[in-house]
């Protein structure tokens, strides 16, 4: 004869399941949390567009250490009769319309003609503008923000590769190490592309009888030391400018410079920690399916 044993009710009703297994109550507060999160951020969206807020990525770093390149500037738009000398504006020109610009005002005409100038520029903007020329005033600044939208559709794009791809594989710890070296192979590709971590630029460079002054500026999110071979080096944060002088030129007259990270012993173990991530979270994976009941 055979016996089937009784299941209470209520206990299947307080454990929810998800695919086949329970949800723990960690998995539930995370995705409230999250839901919470995005419901907040969508919520400001919405209250800043209907401001007639715009925003913009930072691509050059004409604007130093006040905006870096990578940073998210969130305009909303502003009266030019109440901006001021030293104010941060965006703006559009009739010589560039499909470029915005921002940065600081430097002068203002009796007439109310503005005149700007990025930080690190040496001369000021050729234009005057008006009120029609104003796009806003940058609400806030959120430095680093903009790598990460710029690298938004590499990122999505090779994820849905990488699921599609690993979905193939039954066995849950093939699939998921697999996602995870999927996942971080497809964030170094678009951190080699868009170069977000340590990236020099030459703004001017100078000539003389002993050599050459090249006034160098960091648009990486590290700091980093700049190197002039037969020269001097100089320690340079995300926006920092700095003067290296070289001695000793090649054959052909040029110099060379050399960039590396510049970290502090306490950020080289953080760098190390957040690049381990992926290799620990193979092993716990595979270390969580071997402890879980069969």
């Amino acid at each position: 004869m055979s016996q089937t044993a009784a299941i209470p009710l209520s206990g299947m009703l307080d454990r929810p399941v998800l695919r086949g297994r329970e949800v723990t109550r960690s998995e539930t507060l995370l995705a409230w949390s999250v839901a919470a999160i995005a419901a907040v951020l969508l919520g400001a969206a919405i209250l800043f567009l209907s401001a007639g807020g715009r925003w913009f990525v930072v691509e050059t770093p004409s604007m130093g250490e006040a905006a870096p390149v990578g940073t998210l500037v969130l305009d909303l738009p502003v009266d030019v009769a109440a901006l001021s000398v030293g104010d941060i504006v965006s703006f559009e020109t009739s010589a560039n319309p499909d470029v915005v610009y921002t940065h600081r005002i430097v002068s203002i005409e009796a007439g109310g003609g503005l005149h700007t100038r990025g930080d690190v520029n040496g001369a000021v903007d050729p234009w005057t503008l008006t009120q029609a020329d104003v796009i806003g005033t940058p609400a806030l600044l959120v430095p680093h923000i903009g790598w990460l939208l710029r690298a938004a559709p590499f990122l999505l794009i090779g994820t849905l590769i990488i699921l599609t791809l690993t979905s193939a594989f039954t066995d849950r710890v093939t699939r998921t190490c697999l996602r995870i070296a999927g996942g971080a192979l497809t964030t170094a590709y678009a951190a080699f592309v868009f170069k977000p971590f340590v990236n020099v630029t030459t703004i001017t460079n100078t000539s003389s009888p002993t050599g050459v002054e090249a006034t160098v500026i960091s648009s990486g999110i590290f700091p980093v030391r700049v190197d002039a071979h037969g020269g001097n080096s100089v320690h340079l944060v995300d926006g920092e400018t700095g003067r290296v002088v070289i001695h000793e030129l090649t054959k052909n007259g040029h110099y060379q410079l050399t960039s590396n990270i510049d970290l502090d012993p306490l950020g080289w173990v953080a760098l190390i920690a957040v690049c381990l991530v992926p290799l620990v979270a193979c092993l716990a994976v595979g270390r969580v399916e071997a402890v879980r009941p069969s």
